[in-house]
C-alpha cells in the first residue's frame, strides 16, 4: 500500500509548513504546486504539478497517494466548481483520507456556500475524512492582504467595526493537519481552530506598532472602501463579495469565540498575536 501524501497549496501559509512538518516525521510527501521545477524540496519530497484550473493536473499528482491535504483557492466563492471534482479524483485514485481545510463557521452555513458545499461532497464521498475550520489567519497581517495596507499607508482599513477575533498562527493549523495526516483517530472529525485570544483589529495595530517600533492604526472604513480597495488590487467580483461578506460575519462577532480544540490536540497554547507579530516585525518597519 502507498503511504504518500499530497499536499495542495504547497507554497501557500498553511502548506509550506506543512510539507515540513511532515518530512520531519519521515513521511513521503507530493507538494503541490502549479510550478514545480521552481519548487525546493527537501529531503522525502516531490514537487509535483497541479493546478484546480487543469483537472489534467489530478491523476499525476493522486499517483501514489495515499492521504490529501486539501484547501480551497484564496477567497474562493465557487470552491466547489473545482473542489468537488478533484474530491472524486481522489477518490478514483484509490486516496483514504482527505483532511480538508475550509474556515470557521462553514458548519453553519447555508448549503448552497461553496465551500459548505465542498465539506458536504467530501462527507458524503466515502472516503475517511478531516474537517479543519480555521479563523482568521494572523498571516493576513503578513505576507497578506493587510501588508501592502501597512507598508503604504502605515494604517489597517478594514469593515470590521470594532468586533474581536480569535486570530490564529498558519503555523499552528499546519501543525494540527501535520498530526492528523499522521496520526490514528481523526477520521469524521470536525476541528474548529482559533487561537487563544480575542483581539479587535485596534489591538492588532497596537501590537504591530509596539514590534514595528513605528505607529500603525487601524481605521474602520465602509463596506464599499473594501471594494473598492480589492478590485483596485486586481481580485475579480465573486472574491470581493465574499471577502466583504465575511467582514460582515467579523462585526456580528461571529470570528470572535476561542475554543480550546487547538491547544487539546497539540497539547500546547496556541501562538499568540503579539509572539507573531514579535517574529514579523521587520516586514512592517
Amino acid at each position: 500500500m502507498s503511504n504518500k501524501i499530497l499536499v495542495i497549496g504547497a507554497t501557500g501559509n498553511i502548506g509550506h509548513t506543512l510539507v515540513r512538518l511532515l518530512a520531519e516525521k519521515g513521511a513521503t510527501v507530493k507538494a503541490a504546486t502549479r510550478h514545480p521545477d521552481a519548487y525546493t524540496a527537501q529531503t522525502g519530497v516531490e514537487a509535483v504539478a497541479f493546478d484546480y484550473d487543469r483537472p489534467e493536473s489530478y491523476a499525476p499528482a493522486l499517483a501514489g497517494v495515499d492521504r490529501v491535504f486539501a484547501i480551497p483557492k484564496n477567497a474562493d466563492p465557487v470552491a466547489q466548481e473545482t473542489l468537488n471534482p478533484f474530491i472524486d479524483a481522489a477518490k478514483a485514485a484509490g486516496v483514504n483520507h482527505v483532511v480538508l481545510s475550509t474556515a470557521m463557521g462553514v458548519d453553519q452555513a447555508p448549503p448552497d456556500l461553496g465551500y459548505r458545499q465542498v465539506e458536504l461532497h467530501l462527507m458524503q464521498s466515502g472516503m475517511a475524512y478531516t474537517i479543519l475550520r480555521p479563523n482568521w489567519f494572523m498571516q493576513n497581517f503578513n505576507p497578506g492582504f493587510i501588508l501592502p495596507m501597512i507598508q503604504q499607508g502605515g494604517a489597517i482599513y478594514l469593515p470590521a467595526g470594532d468586533a474581536p477575533v480569535s486570530f490564529i498562527d498558519t503555523h499552528d493549523i499546519a501543525a494540527v493537519a501535520a498530526k492528523v495526516l499522521t496520526e490514528p483517530g481523526h477520521a469524521g472529525q470536525e476541528y474548529t481552530l482559533t487561537g487563544g485570544t480575542a483581539l479587535t483589529y485596534a489591538d492588532a495595530a497596537a501590537l504591530i506598532s509596539t514590534a514595528a517600533g513605528r505607529e500603525i492604526r487601524y481605521v474602520p472604513v465602509p463596506d464599499e472602501a473594501m471594494r473598492e480597495a480589492l478590485t483596485g488590487a486586481g481580485w475579480w467580483p465573486g472574491q470581493v463579495e465574499l471577502m466583504v461578506g465575511l467582514f460582515g460575519g467579523v462585526r456580528q462577532g461571529w470570528a470572535a469565540p476561542v475554543v480550546p480544540t487547538l491547544a487539546e490536540l497539540l497539547g500546547r497554547a496556541p501562538i499568540t498575536l503579539e509572539q507573531f507579530a514579535a517574529a514579523n516585525a521587520e516586514a512592517w518597519r
